[in-house]
């Protein structure tokens, strides 16, 4: 161990000491921030939970924080609970976690000191120090946070600090402990007692160690302040552009508006987070349930206010889609109300308009309803760029996808999907059916045994009536304008064919199919059409034309026993 100078370790503790207070503070008012803010403000019992652990954290025992504790200390509950039937402690933590990532969320980026966290497993806080955008490096070694402190000077546990860069900046290690366990020594080696030649040489060897731990800490920060977060420097659209992409964006381009975790969708498509904006305010909506989609998660997290998107493109020709959902009315409107009129804005492409007036609500035709507008035609302007801009004309603009899918010129992609079918597949030609969506009411059936006879030379992709939709159901499929061919694909696979589990026959289904409120099928008898189970029947109409709202619905309707659907396609039909 080295001898070190009883002065200058006081000095060091002195200024450990008041930094940690300094830092204590931080973290004490960004908690404040936290739980008045819309995150928290509105929960009594997240924002006491985090403060008792943000307290503890920082004052308690390390280790102290598990399930048992919290739930005996905090909630009150007797010490030998059930855990098993007292989720109370997992429940809230998980809350927490989920409202710690909205009001970051929605900060779009802003400079925060510290930030607060609960991480996954854990129910200790962590704390996040950022390094402000043209910070000065520290002056003296008392400045900067001491590599290892003395046990007497560790009051802040779970807290993430900076890391020493062992190659330059950007390349984060840790400073080795043994550097640092003679430094912070009080008392000298044995042999350092001895001469003052033995003394000399001990005292040279720590000056110089302490030399090179104060230079790598010195150049620890200044890598920290010479590479800021992409937040603290350039506007918004720079922090959503990683600068190492391509020129332009990939081929097809999907993104979840507001989130910064890519998001892989049930069909098995890959969506990038959010990027190429600027302005606006993100909002998360974690618990929200969305009708007519597989995929909610898509539409839980928003970007709010008056903002825009420059997204670059190759030339080309390319079909648009925007995903929206109205979540939280119920926070602001009362219960005789819809929520229609509450909001209401302008979209354009490349100063087109493709929007106008345009209210969610209305369009979904309800509230926490997927509503997916789509637009034909849609290239790059002059600048390489697509330019979307959305602009409040009441309450304010909001979006929560975006797709940019390249299709050939005039053209538009068709939609096959697999009623009650889950994921994408790929019939014998190589065509892609996604999974049920845009649904609402009925149940999904998949189904063991194929029902379709495999005999039948008319269904040569006999997959397709694996699955089915049953009940009282409807579908809003979003399309852009123009004329399309609908196909609907039928198979009897319960009433009356053999292993199917009922009796049925001639009149045992019996029901209506209408199409924007115009009957396309009445009194329809699957077993009747098709001769009998267990035998595929397609009915195929032309001149169908999308509504107002950029939808075709579809409303399954029962008379007798219950209605049913196998697979549904919709291709553009040229007038």
């Amino acid at each position: 161990m080295l001898y070190y100078d009883k002065k200058v370790l006081n000095l060091d503790l002195a200024a450990d000491i008041g930094l940690r207070e300094q830092r204590e503070q931080a973290i004490r008012e960004e908690l404040h921030r936290l739980c008045e803010s819309p995150a928290f403000r509105t929960s009594k019992r997240c924002r006491e939970f985090l403060e008792y652990i943000v307290e503890h954290t920082l004052n308690g025992p390390g280790g102290a924080l598990k399930e048992r504790s919290l739930g005996v200390a905090h909630f009150q509950l007797p010490r030998d609970f059930d855990a098993g039937q007292h989720s109370i402690v997992r429940v809230t933590a998980n809350e927490v976690r989920k409202r710690l990532a909205q009001y970051y969320l929605a900060q779009n980026g802003s400079f925060h000191a510290v930030r607060i966290d609960l991480p996954p497993g854990s129910y200790s806080a962590d704390f996040r120090w950022d390094a402000a955008a043209g910070e000065a490096p520290p002056e003296s070694p008392a400045c900067v946070e001491p590599a290892v402190a003395p046990p007497a000077a560790v009051g802040v546990t779970g807290t993430s600090l900076p890391a020493t860069p062992a190659a330059g900046p950007g390349t984060e290690t840790a400073l080795p402990a043994t550097a640092a366990v003679g430094l912070l020594s009080p008392h000298p080696p044995d042999d350092a007692a001895g001469t003052p030649q033995s003394r000399a040489r001990w005292a040279a060897v720590a000056a110089a160690i302490l030399l090179l731990a104060s230079a790598a800490l010195w150049w620890q920060f200044r890598g920290a302040s010479a590479s800021p977060p992409a937040a603290a420097a350039g506007p918004p659209s720079a922090n959503a552009m990683p600068p190492a992409e391509s020129t332009h964006a990939p081929a097809s381009l999907r993104m979840t508006v507001g989130s910064t975790n890519a998001y892989g969708d049930r069909a098995g498509h890959q969506w990038l987070a959010d990027r190429f904006f600027s302005g606006g305010t993100v909002l998360v909506r974690p618990s929200e349930r969305i009708l007519r989609t597989l995929d909610p998660d898509i539409y839980r997290t928003l970007r709010s206010g008056e903002f825009r998107y420059d997204i670059p493109l190759a030339p080309g020709s390319y079909e648009l889609h925007l995903h929206f959902a109205e979540t939280g009315l119920g926070d602001s409107i009362s219960s005789e109300s819809s929520g229609e009129g509450q909001r209401v804005f302008r979209v354009t492409a490349n100063s087109v308009p493709i929007l106008d007036t345009f209210d969610v609500v209305a369009d979904a035709a309800g509230a926490n309803v997927a509503d997916e507008r789509v637009f034909r035609n849609i290239s790059p302007a002059a600048d390489g760029f697509l330019h979307l801009q959305f602009s409040p004309l009441r309450g304010s603009a909001m979006l929560s996808g975006i797709e940019v899918l390249p299709v050939a010129t005039g053209k538009v992609r068709p939609v096959r999907m697999r009623a009650g079918w889950t994921s994408s597949w790929r019939d014998q030609a190589g065509q892609e059916w996604q999974g049920d969506g845009y649904f609402q009411g009925g149940n999904a059936m998949v189904r063991g045994t194929n029902p379709a006879q495999e005999n039948n030379s008319k269904a040569p992709d006999m997959a397709l009536y694996d699955s089915e939709r049953w009940g009282h159901f409807s579908y809003a499929i979003p399309v852009a304008g123009g004329n399309y061919r609908l196909t609907l694909r039928f198979c009897e696979g319960h009433l009356g064919n053999p292993g199917g589990g009922a009796a049925g026959g001639v009149g045992a289904r019996v029901f209506d199919v209408y199409c924007n409120g115009v009957a396309l099928l009445r009194n329809f008898d699957i077993f009747k059409e098709a001769g009998g189970a267990g035998r595929p029947l397609s009915k195929t109409f032309s001149g169908i034309r999308p509504t107002a709202q950029g939808k075709i619905n579809l409303s399954f309707v029962p008379v007798n026993g219950l209605a049913c659907v196998n697979a549904i396609e919709i291709l553009d039909q040229p007038e």
